[in-house]
Formats: C-alpha cells, sequence, structure tokens
C-alpha cells in the first residue's frame, strides 16, 4: 500500500505533532500523533481551521508501537 521510503520515514519522523494518513480504505482517515513513548503511541483527531490542521482531544487511535501502527494502515502525511 505504501512505499518503503515512505514507511521508513513514518519509522524515523513520526513523533508527537506529525500528522498521519491512513490509506487503503475508502474513507481515508487523518490525524496527528499526539504522544509517541515508551508506553505507545497515540493518535487524535484534527479539525481544519483557517486552513490548518488542530489537533482535538479525540482519540481515533492508539498502537504498543510504530511498527503496529504502520501494520494498522498509518503513514506520515
Amino acid at each position: 500500500m505504501w512505499s518503503k521510503e515512505l514507511l521508513e520515514r513514518t519509522r524515523n519522523e513520526a513523533y508527537e505533532g506529525a500528522m498521519m494518513k491512513r490509506g487503503g480504505f475508502s474513507d481515508d482517515s487523518f490525524g496527528m500523533i499526539q504522544s509517541r513513548s515508551s508506553q505507545g503511541i497515540t493518535i487524535v483527531a484534527v479539525e481544519i481551521k483557517s486552513y490548518m490542521p488542530v489537533p482535538t482531544s479525540r482519540v481515533i487511535a492508539q498502537y504498543k508501537d510504530v511498527e503496529e501502527m504502520i501494520a494498522a494502515g498509518w503513514a506520515i502525511d
């Protein structure tokens, strides 16, 4: 689904504040990483305000690590 280059970039650059996209589904999802630590990764929903994505408090996904997140279809946008 995603290129090897994009997956490697996701592994290296997907930290707090990174915009993420979940592909391969009819309703592609967007989110922002709220936290990435040894405890796991939390992705929150975003709203568009004045053409800028703004994170909300609504958690849309949580994963134990970046590999689990990638396996679920998420990549850095």
